[in-house]
Formats: structure tokens, C-alpha cells, sequence
């Protein structure tokens, strides 16, 4: 007699389980290794400009990281979500080693090809975030990724402090070398233990002629998510001239050690991770729109705060406060855009948004650089300070919650293809 099939509910199940467990192996490494990147590239004698624009190339909204947004939804969709997270996990991995290399020879000029790896990383970003949507139902999607993000909080709990203790303690190579190691088993727990998602029927042909195509419409969002798509990249450009860079702020004005950049980095993922869950299960309640509003208030109130404070102990209140912002906007956004289209185009319209993003607001860390090197450390904080008010206002006008999607055009959990 044979086994059982498992149903599309167990395998759901697992699977929201596994990504779970990939976010806190990611979690780790990434809030280890970002937390001292900017310090470790001024240790080597790079100027806050040249920061920036390193920043601007392979950061989180950098031009390769941007690049690598549509190219990954368009292979998500035509060869499954799986693969794609994996090749990512080998990215990170590369540029990790890169960076153990330019911390052992003291080798500044071995950051760019590191940054260009670490931007390769974005390719998973549209595939986890459908893989994600796809192992819940619509109506808990506010709740799964506030799940996936409060694991990945909780893994930012203690490894920047840890991070910074090896990077002050032993030297930045320390730190970097136990990235790389994370970056691997994230890897293998990939492998191993996440299902597929995407249905063989559901695959689109893998056509390049369809993806040159998708790149051409970059620069024209569908219409019934234009105000959405406008304020993203609003968003993204004013934190981008002043977050982004903070910790290279803070490192040049201020002094701040590693330790204590990871011990700010530790605290916000606290609060991060304790308010996640309660926040995601509001916005399934009460809607996406009100708490994209909540996050840019608060963040608002937070650079205000960095306007006028100096010292250390404000600056770490001020970051646990920035947590909620955090905990606000993710699930928010994320579900807002997972239930504006169908399963089908759904990566491919996550790797969308997040190019038209980038596109406009990849230069905005070099920018920062260059008012910081203008102003001192008022003028990118101020910059990202009217950015969060113009995108409070345009949200609170222009941007509603999206409506059911047409019956056929949603999707339940599916099971194993």
C-alpha cells in the first residue's frame, strides 16, 4: 500500500516553515556583515563619496541589485523559485569571500567586486517573496510575511552586536569569514528543504524576446498600481540618501565603534521582532495602506530625532523606535503588492516594482555622500527627513488597498510539482 500524498496544506505548511528557517540563516549573516561594511570600508581608507557610490552599486537598492530585480522575477516565473534563491545564496557567498580577501590584504580596491557579487543577491529577492505569498492564503498573507520577517528580525537580535565585538575585537576578517559561513548553510538548507511553489503548468516559455520586453515597460507602471509604484520610489530615494548610509555617518561623525553600530542594529531588530507578528496580523485586519502611513510617521519622527540629538545613548533609542517603522512597512507592502496581481505575473511584477525603484534611486546613497561631505551630517538626513513627508502625504491621497482579485486569477496554497 502506498504512502499518503501529503496535501497542498502540510506541504504548504513545511514550506512556510523552511523559508522561515532561511530567513533566520540570512538574517544572521546579512545583519552580521552589514552592520560593519560601512566602518570596514572606511577602515580601508575609502571616503564617505566613494562609500555612497559603492553603495550605489551594489547596496540594497543599487544599480546592480536593481538590474538583477526584473531578471530574477522573469526566471522565477519560467523556471520556478527555488533555483533562483539558491544561485543567490552562491552570490553571497562569493562576495563574502571577496570581502575576507580585501580584509586580509587591506585591499580597498577589492570592495567593488564584492559589491557587484553582494548586489547579484537581489536575483532571489521576487522569488522568495512569491515563494512566500504561495505558501499561504491570501486572506494570511499580512501574517506569513510577518512571520518570515520576524524570524529574520530575531536573527539581527544579537549577531550585529556579535559582529561588531569580533570586527573590534579580532579584526573585520573575523567577522566577514563567519558571513561567509552563514551564506553556506543558508545554501544547503535551501536545497534540502524548500518545496517548489510554482505549478509546471503555471511556467511561463522562457522567451528573451518577452524579457527585453518587460524591460522596456519598466518605465511605465500598469496604471491601477502607478500611485503605489510612485511612492515606492519616493521612498526608496530618500532613504537611500540618508538610512542607507547611517552607519558610515555616524562611524565618520561621531566615532561610533563597530560594537556599538551592531548594538544599534540589535536593538531595533529587537523591537522589530517582538511587535512583527502583532503588526502583521493588523494589517490583514485593517488593510495595507494605514500601516505604510504608521511606518513613514514613524520614521519621520526617528530622522528628526537624528537631526538634533548627538549622543550615543539617544542615537540607540532612537534606532528601537525606528524598529517599528520596520515592522510596519514590510508586511504591508509586501502584501499590498502580492494581492494586486496574479499568481502567474507575481514575481515578475515584484522584480518590477523593485527595478523601478532602484532605476530612479540607485544614485541617491553617492548623493548622500555628497551632501555629507557638503553639510556634515544634517544635509542626507534632512533629505531623507522631506522624502518621508512626501511620502506620507502621497500614500494618505493617492494609494488605496487593492481589491479582490478576480476569481482564477488568486491562489490557495499549492503543493508539491
Amino acid at each position: 500500500m502506498s504512502a499518503a500524498r501529503p496535501s497542498p496544506e502540510s506541504t504548504s505548511s513545511h514550506n512556510l516553515r523552511a523559508m522561515t528557517l532561511r530567513a533566520f540563516l540570512y538574517g544572521l549573516q546579512t545583519n552580521m556583515t552589514r552592520t560593519i561594511w560601512q566602518p570596514f570600508a572606511l577602515h580601508l581608507g575609502v571616503p564617505m563619496s566613494l562609500l555612497g557610490l559603492l553603495e550605489s552599486i551594489g547596496g540594497f537598492f543599487g544599480l546592480v541589485s536593481t538590474a538583477m530585480l526584473p531578471l530574477g522575477g522573469w526566471l522565477s516565473d519560467r523556471r520556478g523559485r527555488k533555483p533562483v534563491i539558491a544561485v543567490a545564496s552562491l552570490f553571497g557567498f562569493a562576495a563574502l569571500a571577496t570581502f575576507s580577501l580585501a580584509a586580509w590584504r587591506g585591499e580597498w580596491r577589492l570592495l567593488l567586486p564584492g559589491v557587484v557579487l553582494l548586489g547579484l543577491i537581489a536575483i532571489a529577492r521576487p522569488a522568495v517573496d512569491s515563494i512566500t505569498a504561495e505558501s499561504t492564503a491570501p486572506e494570511a498573507r499580512g501574517h506569513a510575511f510577518s512571520l518570515v520577517n520576524t524570524s529574520y528580525a530575531a536573527a539581527g537580535v544579537l549577531t550585529p552586536t556579535i559582529g561588531g565585538f569580533l570586527a573590534s575585537r579580532y579584526g573585520f576578517l573575523s567577522a566577514l569569514a563567519v558571513g561567509a559561513g552563514l551564506e553556506l548553510a543558508t545554501f544547503g538548507l535551501v536545497a534540502m528543504f524548500v518545496t517548489e511553489t510554482l505549478p509546471r503548468g503555471a511556467r511561463q516559455p522562457l522567451r528573451t524576446s518577452e524579457f527585453f520586453s518587460l524591460v522596456r515597460r519598466l518605465a511605465t507602471p500598469p496604471a491601477k498600481l502607478r500611485s503605489f509604484y510612485v511612492a515606492a520610489a519616493i521612498d526608496a530615494i530618500a532613504f537611500g540618501m540618508g538610512a542607507t548610509i547611517l552607519f558610515g555617518l555616524l562611524s565618520d561623525t561621531y566615532g561610533f565603534t563597530p560594537f556599538q553600530l551592531g548594538l544599534m542594529s540589535s536593538v531595533q531588530s529587537l523591537t522589530w521582532a517582538i511587535s512583527q507578528l502583532f503588526i502583521g496580523r493588523q494589517v490583514d485586519k485593517r488593510g495595507c495602506v494605514l500601516f505604510l502611513i504608521i511606518s513613514e510617521l514613524i520614521s519621520v519622527v526617528v530622522l528628526a530625532g537624528w537631526m538634533v540629538v548627538k549622543s550615543y545613548p539617544a542615537f540607540l533609542v532612537l534606532h528601537a523606535v525606528g524598529g517599528l517603522a520596520v515592522a510596519a512597512w514590510v508586511p504591508a507592502f509586501m502584501a499590498w503588492i502580492t494581492n494586486s496581481v496574479p499568481e502567474k505575473q507575481r514575481a515578475e511584477e515584484i522584480g518590477r516594482l523593485g527595478a523601478f525603484r532602484g532605476f530612479l534611486s540607485f544614485p541617491a546613497p553617492y548623493v548622500g555622500g555628497l551632501l555629507y561631505e557638503a553639510f556634515g551630517f544634517s544635509g542626507p538626513i534632512a533629505a531623507n527627513l522631506v522624502g518621508a513627508v512626501i511620502v506620507t502625504v502621497l500614500l494618505w491621497l493617492f494609494v488605496k488597498d487593492p481589491p479582490p482579485l478576480p476569481p482564477g486569477e488568486t491562489n490557495s496554497p499549492v503543493e508539491r510539482t
